[in-house]
């Protein structure tokens, strides 16, 4: 899923009310002319989690606070958290393509993580990323590359990660549910958001 955002200076009383919502309010900000050569990360975090909202998920997500380079392929590992679950998970958030001011975002990555379940194991990202790409192979025509953020990804049945695909002629996301564990072994359903 990917989202255009304006890039705009907020005042920082508007930002700290805007922390965890999708919608900005740009009433009382300043356009920027021209493309700057960097962006705060927690300006990007509160776009991510517009994007993330667009899905249907409620999640604060911290990127840091630096300043990053304002171009493409600048990525970064975010954390994320939901108070009403109070779970955690992760999130790779990444400028896929700016035009003036203007930038995209693609967010990958898993949602909240729930507190660790009894038999379940923890996978890293990159395997469960290989699995979901052979999964998706298929249907694709072609074994794409798969991002599952880098965080290790807890294994249980029920277990729902977003993850980001490249092909050679598409991207996309899609959402990998663990169907089920036997403590050792798991298998993975996945379908495109």
């Amino acid at each position: 899923m990917t989202r255009s955002f304006p890039l705009t200076v907020l005042p920082l009383a508007a930002l700290l009310l805007l922390s965890g919502c999708a919608a900005i309010d740009t009433s009382g900000a300043v356009r920027v002319d021209e493309s700057p050569s960097t962006i705060n990360a927690a300006d990007l975090a509160v776009a991510a989690e517009g994007v993330v909202a667009d899905q249907g998920f409620t999640v604060d997500i911290d990127c840091g606070t630096e300043d990053v380079p304002f171009e493409v392929g600048t990525s970064l590992e975010c954390d994320a958290f939901d108070a009403v679950s109070e779970t955690s998970g992760a999130y790779t958030v990444t400028i896929s393509s700016i035009d003036g001011t203007d930038y995209v975002l693609d967010v990958a990555g898993s949602e909240a993580v729930p507190t660790p379940q009894p038999g379940s194991a923890l996978e890293p990202a990159d395997a469960f990323a290989g699995l979901t790409a052979d999964a998706l192979s298929n249907s694709l025509g072609e074994t794409p590359v798969v991002d599952c953020g880098t965080a290790d990804i807890e294994i249980f049945t029920g277990q729902e990660v977003r993850c980001g695909y490249t092909t050679s002629n598409a991207t996309g996301f899609v959402i990998s549910t663990v169907t089920s564990f036997d403590g050792s072994f798991y298998e993975i359903s996945v379908a495109e958001e």
